[in-house]
């Protein structure tokens, strides 16, 4: 008991959050895992999305359409991980106004899990809050995408399924 007193005094100093993650197992699917998987999706959007369009998904005038409320992050999963893992580019309409920009895709960047997770917490946030995208959709969405090397456009976005 004496050699756990001070972690358990370093887990109760720095709060819940400490304490959740010494708990949380990866793989388990209870609130507390999906916790962290909340504050993960939100350390990935903080690092790979805000910059753009911004903390409370707004947007940056003139960076980025919002994603608050629109269709692009409620509609259809495989639409949305196609828009992240490879990029759009050209004009795409969001709510009443068009942009013409080009958002980089961060694929690469992000494993399956990770990529599950960021847009987990992005529909949950500003789209569909019951709607969890899962590693294996990722896994499956970007295998059907392995040859591509360009960005997406509106066009081809509505024609997949």
């Amino acid at each position: 008991m004496k050699g756990k007193l001070p972690v358990l005094a370093l887990l109760l100093a720095l709060g819940p959050t400490a304490m959740d993650w010494g708990k949380m197992d990866s793989g388990s699917s209870g609130s507390r895992a999906s916790g962290r998987s909340d504050r993960s999706g939100a350390a990935h959007f903080e690092r790979l999305c805000t910059g753009c369009h911004g903390s409370d998904g707004l947007a940056l005038e003139g960076e980025a359409p919002p994603l608050a409320g629109t269709s692009w992050v409620a509609g259809p999963e495989t639409r949305l991980i196609r828009i992240v893992m490879h990029g759009v580019r050209g004009p795409i309409q969001v709510g009443n106004k068009i942009y013409d920009l080009e958002m980089p895709g961060v694929g690469p960047k992000l494993s399956d899990r990770e990529m599950a997770v960021l847009l987990s917490f992005v529909r949950s946030r500003w789209g569909a809050p019951s709607a969890v995208i899962t590693p294996e959709t990722v896994r499956r969405v970007r295998a059907a995408g392995r040859n591509r090397t360009r960005y997406w456009t509106v066009v081809e976005l509505l024609a997949a399924p």
